[in-house]
């Protein structure tokens, strides 16, 4: 039967790129011709980061509570991630950016069928190449490599174009108890939060289908 997995993530978190490929492996793991359709849904890790963005290293290792832990926290991302295939290069982000408009780009491209090649792109720009989501130009860069149409990225860029659509795709994230990301819907009716083992979204895929 079909399977519609609704996936809540930003593109500045690196558990939503972990759970992201980790839900990749299960699917493919699924045997049969399974129809699938994942739809990526926005939700901000932190609204009130301003729109010149946050020092990176400064803002995480406040929150971490030091450089100390921040280091130990990276370290065991980049483990896990070259497990599955993503290299984290967190020493090259500088910034963290405001996601409003990254997320408003990811909407156009989740309507023109791009999501998932926007979400990849999105998500190996920051945690790769350390290149700045808070800025328009990388943004239209990112979008356009994905085959998104310049014209129409750059109106959107220049407007408040599906900013309403975000905000209200986050009200429903929050009332449906969406508390931190990755989180992911299967069918409606299977959750999994967080970027669980492969065989967990295994599971979760096999109860959604019955």
């Amino acid at each position: 039967m079909p399977i519609t997995i609704e996936v809540y993530s930003d593109v500045i978190c690196p558990w939503c790129y972990l759970g992201k490929k980790r839900l990749e492996t299960a699917l493919k793991s699924v045997p049969g011709q399974a129809n699938f359709t994942v739809r990526f849904m926005p939700y901000e890790l932190n609204p009130a980061t301003p729109e010149e963005g946050l020092d990176h290293k400064a803002h995480l290792a406040a929150k971490f509570g030091s450089a100390h832990a921040l280091d130990a926290a990276h370290a065991r991302l980049a483990a896990l991630g070259k497990e599955a295939g993503i290299d984290y290069r967190f020493d090259a982000i500088q910034k963290t950016p405001n996601t409003l408009n990254a997320h408003r780009v990811l909407w156009l491209a989740e309507k023109e069928g791009k999501g998932n090649e926007a979400q990849n792109a999105f998500f190996k720009a920051y945690f790769t190449q350390g290149k700045n989501l808070g800025d328009k130009k990388v943004l239209m860069d990112l979008a356009v490599s994905v085959g998104l149409e310049r014209g129409k990225v750059e109106m959107l860029l220049a407007s408040r174009q599906y900013e309403q659509e975000v905000r209200e795709a986050e009200e429903k994230a929050y009332d449906t108890g969406v508390t931190g990301v990755p989180f992911f819907i299967f069918n409606g009716k299977v959750a999994v939060s967080g970027a669980q083992g492969v065989e967990v979204f295994e599971k979760a895929l096999r109860q959604a289908s019955t």
